[in-house]
């Protein structure tokens, strides 16, 4: 009996050792259920799994409220807007400074830093004022009443932000100051006009 038992527990462990699941069965993961009503499925993106067609986008929600749908919308739309903008805010900040670590080179002490900060300030000048043409997806009332909606951008649109505040940087001559030569100039220029044709 003892024998029989052991036999299957090494037959068991042998059979999982070489199992047949593709790489993409093994990821597969649970499926996306809303977060104010966990026992109910939910679209995908709910769970952050963004439509392909978009560049960048973000979801917001808005608990059932007695002040009707009009406020719940508004209030999910704006907290999408927020974090699209806090996303989109970092994205470009992290290209930015790829695009200038490759591709500028100086010896200046704390120069590179100083632009990537200096970049950094005019992106968020930038969004805070306006992230333009983000519209809503799709919205979706939860179980519970709840309104969950997605924010986003196509890449059209995405790449006409990035090209304001590319804009913006470009005007900025703190950018420019901390360069005194003209190579240095000329390859800050061009790292800035490398995000405007991504």
């Amino acid at each position: 009996m003892k024998k029989t038992i052991l036999m299957s527990l090494m037959a068991l462990s042998l059979a999982a050792c070489n199992s047949t699941q593709t790489v993409e069965q093994a990821q597969q993961f649970a499926q996306c259920t809303f977060p104010d009503a966990p026992t109910t499925e939910a679209p995908a993106w709910i769970c952050d799994v963004m439509p392909n067609d978009l560049e960048a986008g973000a979801m917001g929600y808005a608990k059932k409220s007695v002040a009707g749908m009009g406020v719940m919308r508004k209030v999910a739309i704006n907290e999408a807007r927020v974090q699209l903008a806090a996303q989109f805010q970092t994205d470009v900040n992290n290209l930015f400074k790829q695009a200038v670590e490759s591709s500028v080179d100086t010896d200046e002490t704390g120069a590179i830093e100083s632009v990537v900060e200096t970049f950094e300030s005019v992106t968020k000048n930038v969004v805070t004022r306006s992230l333009s043409n983000s519209k809503l997806i799709v919205s979706q009332v939860s179980p519970t009443g709840g309104l969950y909606v997605l924010v986003g951008m196509d890449k059209a649109t995405y790449q006409a932000n990035v090209d304001q505040v590319v804009d913006a940087a470009a005007k900025e001559s703190q950018l420019w100051s901390q360069f005194n030569s003209e190579k240095a100039e000329q390859e800050l220029s061009n790292a800035l006009n490398s995000l405007k044709t991504m």
